[in-house]
């Protein structure tokens, strides 16, 4: 029989779906087929389409799962003087054993069929699939006695989890779980590559190849049978993959086809494992400071939800430095913690020998409108996280919560404790903040427009040396905004607000001999109302001109100094274009802002169809009294203060530039504070850089005095593989080079190596101007680590 058009692959839906087949019809009409054929004539017979094809295909796999007796079997000998009975015969079922499993689909240009040797063969573009594993080849010879099929000519088998094994020539067993071949070669899912003298497969559990080299590099597009960058040669590649391992043994691993180590056997994970205990790639290191080391970590999982990874850390300096990782994932949350230990036998530091740090991050889904944390951060001493490189941070801070929210209402309850990092603050001044607790409430829209508002809240806060205090807060009012038809934007809002503080040991600033312990009562009514206008006009046929006038006014009682209340969350004074119009332009609660004050402001913004946009805001703001509870540094005192103006141009992904500056108001060529960033470039030269600037702090008791502190760095991709990152930060008041560090990366599909180079200039306790070199290399796919 011979087909000459190609057939389309039968749906599996030809195969019978229960397991059972009406064989007697199917046999009469499978039967009266072959008949009518052999009566008229192949040629005469109209051509086959795919039902007459699925019916016959599905006829066989029926016939076969009756006895094999009742078989194929035919009434008598061929006629060899019958021209039509010596053609070719159709297609027959064939012997296999009863099976539960799906036919083998064939599909081809040509399939023929020698009765006499019983054997099949199908040409031309031949594919062949069961159960997910499809074979393809120009050819396929099957001898149905031995249910041995031999194919030919660019053989492929792909396996359902995406593996592909190739060769000239490959023998596979009937239901094509078993074969074996010459010259093999496979492709694994993650692209790597094994290539064999010789290699056998047994059903799509275990591939063997023999003389085998491994390697998940792409071949070189020029010259594809130059080394790859690394590979492994082995007398034998074992792949099990119902263990999902892969194992070398006499292996041999190459750079560039030079050797450079050899193992008697080794084995790793294949592409379909995701997580898997074991080692880490290793980091080397070297310092002046910590001498040279090396950092092997090992990865291992606890259980599908929790894995934990030990890096020990070998210091030719400091003996061993042990750290470890904790991850865990629950069904409502999650939990990592970190820690460090080191005994430090070689210290040239007074305290004790055995220093470390423990780092614990918990949060959890506590219901629905419920939600709950705890975070630790503790370490042994000051410099100890800085000296090993661990983290830079000016204080630690370890907190409790609980929140709610709901559609219009917000509650939480936190505790806080801090452990002082800087060398020049003491321990015994650090607060403990248990509890804080809140609630925010925002009422429905009333019939006016505008919304009722009502917030309490609760501190208590105490500390070894120095003042404490205990705070209670209650805020109602009524915010309201309009619109008008012409466009103008009217915000109101009213409140009032009282505050009863408990406090012991404080301190006037302005006179230390000056201190108080007692309860402070304080009522504060405000109103605060704006007035905007935005404007917008066309530029062209591509962009539009906005341009948006603001005025404010805002009214409240004086407050004084409020010396008696401890400042702790209003330390740090904040005047930018963000809080020009915040009625209270303290950072916390403990300072109010007082007295009567007009804001004004312009804000000048440019956009265009494609996505670019720049603004500019300039503002200032005219207090009728004076208010001393701000710094004199701040210009917030009295009469104008400073003017200020922020900047923001971003023409497009090229460009993203921001400035932020406050001006002296008694001179305007004197600048008081500045903030730029600046980040320039296309993605393979991105230059970024930033800078810094505070005439006078902003602090009543600091005695820093001027600060002034730049950064410039760049990210380079000078090829699609490689990434240069550069960076420095200088202390630009005292012009002194604070530190500089340069990463150089290389990675590719199979390969990664990085560098780190450092250099910091700067001195504190134990920490001195050191250089720092960090270097790792790893072969993919083995997992990755940072440095």
């Amino acid at each position: 029989m011979t087909c000459r058009k190609r057939l389309p692959m039968m749906p599996a839906v030809f195969a019978d779906p229960g397991g059972t087949c009406d064989r007697r019809s199917l046999w009469v009409h499978a039967v009266g087929t072959l008949r009518q054929v052999l009566r008229t004539g192949w040629q005469r017979w109209p051509p086959v389409t795919p039902r007459r094809l699925a019916l016959l295909v599905l006829a066989s796999a029926c016939l076969a799962t009756a006895p094999a007796s009742a078989q194929f079997k035919p009434d008598r000998k061929p006629d060899r003087t019958d021209p039509d009975r010596t053609r070719q015969q159709p297609i027959a079922p064939p012997r296999v054993k009863p099976s539960t499993e799906q036919p083998v689909l064939v599909q081809a240009n040509e399939v023929t069929y020698d009765r006499a040797t019983d054997v099949v063969t199908a040409s031309g573009n031949v594919e062949m699939s069961q159960n997910d594993r499809i074979l393809m080849a120009d050819r396929v010879v099957y001898d149905r006695a031995r249910d041995i099929m031999t194919a030919q000519g660019n053989v492929r088998i792909v396996e359902p989890t995406g593996e592909v094994i190739y060769a000239e020539q490959m023998q596979v067993t009937g239901d094509l779980k078993e074969g074996a071949a010459r010259d093999i070669r496979t492709r694994l899912a993650n692209d790597a590559r094994i290539a064999a003298n010789s290699g056998i497969f047994t059903e799509g559990k275990r591939t063997e190849a023999r003389r085998a080299v491994y390697s998940p590099c792409d071949p070189c597009k020029d010259d594809p049978m130059r080394a790859p960058l690394w590979q492994v040669k082995a007398a034998r590649v074992i792949h099990d993959k119902e263990k999902k391992d892969i194992y070398f043994y006499d292996a041999t691993l190459e750079f560039f086809g030079i050797p450079v180590a050899w193992t008697p056997y080794f084995s790793h994970p294949d592409p379909s494992v995701k997580r898997r205990s074991g080692l880490l790639a290793p980091v080397f290191e070297s310092s002046k400071s910590l001498g040279y080391g090396v950092t092997l970590p090992y990865y291992a999982i606890l259980d599908d939800t929790a894995d934990l990874t030990l890096s020990p850390r070998f210091l030719t300096k400091r003996g061993l430095h042990m750290s470890a990782e904790l991850r865990k994932r629950y069904d409502s949350g999650d939990l990592q913690v970190q820690g460090s230990l080191v005994r430090d036998w070689f210290n040239d530091r007074d305290g004790a020998d055995v220093r470390g740090h423990f780092f614990g991050n918990a949060r959890f889904n506590l219901g629905e409108d419920w939600r709950g944390g705890l975070q630790v951060q503790r370490a042994t001493d000051k410099t100890y996280l800085r000296f090993y490189d661990i983290d830079s941070s000016s204080f630690l801070t370890s907190k409790a919560w609980v929140e709610t929210f709901n559609r219009r209402s917000y509650g939480s309850i936190f505790a806080y404790g801090f452990q002082e990092m800087r060398s020049t603050a003491a321990q015994r001044n650090a607060p403990y903040v248990l509890p804080v607790a809140s609630y925010n409430y925002v009422g429905e829209q009333t019939s006016f427009g505008g919304h009722f508002i009502a917030d309490t809240g609760i501190r208590y806060l105490f500390r070894d040396d120095g003042a404490d205090s205990s705070r209670l807060t209650t805020r109602v009012g009524y915010d309201f905004s309009h619109i008008t038809r012409d466009g103008h934007v009217f915000n109101v809002l009213a409140t009032v607000r009282a505050d009863w503080y408990e406090v012991s040991r404080v301190t006037d600033p302005e006179n230390p001999a000056n201190r108080y312990s007692g309860s402070v009562f304080r009522v504060f009514p405000q109103i605060s109302a704006d007035w905007r206008y935005p404007l917008m006009r066309r530029a062209g046929t591509r962009s539009y001109i906005t341009f948006e006038p603001i005025v404010g006014f805002v009214a409240a009682p004086s407050m004084g100094r409020q010396w008696k209340i401890p400042n702790e969350d209003s330390i740090d004074t904040v005047f930018d274009e963000t809080n020009l119009f915040s009625p209270n332009r303290s950072t916390g609660d403990d300072r109010l802002e007082g007295g009567q004050r007009v804001n004004y402001g312009f804000k000048l913004g440019l956009r265009d169809a494609g996505g670019g946009s720049s603004w500019l805001f300039m503002g200032q703001s005219y207090r009728l009294q004076r208010d001393r509870s701000f710094p004199h540094a701040s210009g917030l005192r009295s009469g104008l203060s400073d003017p200020i103006a922020a900047l923001s141009i971003n023409p497009g992904r090229y460009w993203d530039i921001f400035a932020r500056v406050r001006l002296d108001k008694d001179s305007l060529t004197r600048v008081r504070q500045v903030d730029a960033l600046v980040n320039a470039g296309p993605r393979d030269f991105r230059v970024f850089a930033s800078y810094i600037k505070l005439r006078d702090n902003l602090e009543a008791t600091s005695s820093l005095g001027n600060r002034s502190e730049g950064r410039l760095g760049f990210i380079a991709r000078p090829h699609p593989n490689w990434i240069v990152t550069v960076w420095g930060s200088r202390d630009l008041e005292r012009g002194a080079t604070r530190e500089i560090q340069t990463k150089l990366e290389y990675e590719d599909e199979c390969f990664l190596i990085g560098l780190r180079l450092s250099r910091r200039y700067f001195t504190d306790k134990e920490i001195k101007p050191d250089n720092r070199i960090a270097f790792r290399l790893v072969l993919k796919p083995t997992t990755d680590t940072t440095y």
